[in-house]
């Protein structure tokens, strides 16, 4: 991946639609995943469509003024949720869903969990489900985080790519770095008053003459570590 594209933050591959069950329902949920990199801290997009499969308009009744949750769960455990802080309006909502596919929203996930940690590579779940009053349909798409880049790797790459790496950050004589078991980079600027334990960086290497320079473009504690302290 190049600057640009990490820039535009655009999403690329697309999961299949989630199959119908074997009796076909007249509303169907379908969600799809759509992201540009399995690394830590990669945003990711999740797309909900709602299927029509009767010959006319169907209206779908909500209690509240949110349509639908999506929960991360890591181990069956949420990780994030899109209605953590987020109090529903309990205001009667009805949708009118046309026949055939409708598009019905999308929401961009940024890898980070509630408290505001990185996530841990692995597999998680990502759920989403529907919150209408005769219409609580919940659908399951799976979704894999890789393990952040070795440092001595990193160094390696072609300047300008877009990376993930994690490790503790050093200062000496007013210059940071990140170091992991394999080395250390120079960072483009500091993570933070006084950063302790591991963090995970995204962004980009750049070269300035010999010396290599990680651009920071996001960073969170990794999930083993305590979440920084809020603003």
């Amino acid at each position: 991946m190049n600057r640009a594209a990490f820039l535009a933050a655009t999403a690329a591959a697309t999961a299949a639609p989630t199959t119908r069950p074997a009796r076909e329902a007249p509303i169907v949920a379908e969600v799809t995943l759509q992201r540009d990199a399995t690394d830590l801290l990669a945003p990711f997009v999740v797309a909900i469509a709602l299927n029509n499969t009767t010959g006319g308009t169907v209206r779908l009744e909500f209690p509240t003024a949110d349509l639908f949750r999506i929960d991360v769960l890591r181990d069956d455990s949420p990780v994030w949720s899109s209605l953590t802080q987020h109090k529903p309006i309990p205001v009667n909502r009805q949708l009118d869903v046309p026949p055939g596919r409708t598009k019905l929203a999308s929401m961009t996930i940024d890898g980070t969990t509630d408290d505001r940690r990185a996530y841990a590579p692995g597999k998680y779940t990502v759920r989403v489900a529907m919150l209408g009053t005769s219409f609580g349909m919940v659908v399951d798409k799976q979704i894999e985080f890789g393990t952040p880049l070795p440092i001595d790797e990193a160094l390696r790459a072609k300047p300008g790519s877009v990376l993930t790496i994690a490790g503790e950050q050093t200062a000496f004589g007013g210059v940071v770095s990140l170091r992991d078991a394999s080395g250390s980079v120079h960072l483009s600027h500091s993570l933070g008053l006084h950063p302790t334990g591991i963090y995970v960086v995204r962004g980009f290497l750049d070269a300035v003459g010999d010396d290599r320079i990680f651009d920071v473009g996001r960073f969170a504690p990794a999930f083993e570590s305590p979440p920084s302290p809020a603003p």
